[in-house]
């Protein structure tokens, strides 16, 4: 045989292998070449919008062979790429129309008016990818009137632009603690919540972004005994707050003590008041859930409290449950500089707890102090259930003293301002039946006998 021959008789052999051994890596199931999905069509309208507004895309997708996967979008701006959504096409379908609304984020450092393209990704179930940008979009900043800075403890303060500067809002002139949690929101509800139908900043991966209701809160810290003032920088997405020391006088928890009254956690602070000086309150004794004793307190502010009773020594009571303070008179308070207040179904006023007690002039829930506004003439603040509530009895009498001393009872008064008072000779002074339970504030003419009623709304 000639070398002629005999090469091209390898050749063939060679070549007879190789085709052998690619249809046995067939046969043995190894994967073929992907396919390439291809975007046939896409729009994005509108074409001008505001980071955090929601556009429309549609398109047209498909793939030779194999079923859809994912279509992502983003968009770049100024040289930054910002992923937008990932829209699941998974339905084992090699073609899809894509129709959807979808949410454009706002981040830090995105400029007003800008040049926007968007990136569409699309994938199939393998490896195949196919790309498009679209381009001639514009991204604008959002500007708002005013933004609030919630803070947890239920602090909602007011945030306004800065003259020069629309990215920056500001609270100035208040007190915050020196280390407080919060969130930054576009709408607040009546009821001082956040209304997370509209933006809502807070913790997103330990960095301030947008969040929905699961979102995190921020943490704040002022190296100083106290915040006063809060910015909130809604460009490059930080916030700064200014720090200063304690205002005097005040009242600090810090400088109260911790008892148990019948059971209730109470704090608890010996103290020279003064009438008519006003009081800074911080941390939790500035809560806007919190409500003095609307008798002998202005609140003039989360921050500050005004004292209307007379000059003197008093002991303050905390209830940290109910979130009440009250007071009382250092020595037992008596006719005429007081008359007491004591009975069942009644309390102090509190937006979160029915604060009531049983008779008695043991401790500060027993009875209610009232402030003397003129001569003889007394003003109490209470809370009053409704008769037929779970507590059952509800009835009351006023006292000259805690020794059970001058009573009066019901017929001993004539009554003016809302009609919600009963009884009968010699009897406790009771609530019609059906009577809205609330806060009532009883103005009482010890000489003149008479009781006027009135119904109170709490700070």
């Amino acid at each position: 045989m000639n070398m002629k021959k005999t090469a091209t008789i390898f050749l063939t052999s060679m070549a007879a292998l190789l085709l052998a051994a690619s249809c046995d890596d067939n046969r043995y199931g190894d994967p073929p070449q992907p396919s390439v999905p291809v975007i046939t069509s896409a729009e994005i309208t509108p074409a001008s919008f505001t980071y955090g507004d929601s556009v429309t895309i549609t398109a047209a997708v498909s793939d030779p062979e194999i079923a859809l996967s994912t279509l992502a979008v983003s968009l770049v701006v100024d040289n930054k790429t910002v992923p937008v959504t990932v829209l699941d096409l998974r339905t084992g379908e090699t073609s899809a129309n894509v129709s959807a609304k979808i949410f454009i984020p706002l981040v830090d450092n995105m400029p007003d008016n800008a040049p926007i393209n968007f990136v569409l990704t699309l994938t199939n179930t393998r490896t195949g990818v196919a790309t498009r940008e679209l381009t001639g979009f514009t991204g604008k900043r959002p500007y708002f009137t005013q933004l609030y800075l919630a803070v947890d403890n239920g602090g909602v303060y007011p945030l306004t632009p800065q003259a020069g500067n629309r990215d920056n809002y500001t609270v100035t002139d208040v007190v915050l603690s020196r280390s407080f949690t919060y969130r930054i929101a576009q709408k607040i509800t009546a009821d001082r919540q956040i209304d997370y139908s509209g933006l809502v900043w807070g913790d997103r991966n330990g960095k301030i972004g947008l969040v929905d209701a699961s979102g995190g809160s921020l943490f704040a810290f002022a190296n100083s005994d106290i915040a006063t003032s809060f910015t909130f920088d809604n460009y490059r997405f930080e916030a700064s707050q200014t720090g200063a020391a304690y205002a005097t006088p005040n009242f600090m928890l810090d400088d109260f003590a911790e008892t148990t009254i019948d059971g209730e956690e109470f704090y608890t602070l010996d103290i020279a008041l003064t009438k008519n000086q006003e009081y800074h309150v911080y941390n939790d004794l500035a809560s806007q859930i919190l409500v003095y004793n609307m008798d002998f307190f202005d609140r003039i502010n989360l921050n500050k409290v005004k004292f209307l009773g007379e000059t003197g020594n008093y002991t303050l009571y905390y209830n940290k449950t109910s979130q009440y303070l009250a007071l009382l008179p250092a020595v037992s308070p008596a006719y005429p500089d007081y008359i007491l207040i004591t009975g069942g179904g009644i309390g102090y006023p509190s937006k979160i707890a029915k604060e009531h007690a049983w008779w008695g002039f043991g401790n500060v829930r027993n009875y209610l102090l009232t402030r003397k506004i003129s001569t003889d003439v007394y003003q109490v603040t209470m809370f009053i259930l409704s008769p037929g509530d779970q507590y059952g009895w509800i009835g009351f009498k006023p006292y000259e003293n805690t020794g059970w001393g001058g009573e009066k009872t019901y017929d001993a008064f004539t009554y003016t301002g809302l009609s919600i008072l009963e009884g009968t000779p010699g009897s406790n002074i009771f609530p019609k039946v059906g009577i809205p339970e609330g806060v009532y504030r009883l103005t009482i003419n010890w000489s003149a006998n008479t009781i006027h009623v009135a119904s109170v709304d709490l700070p």
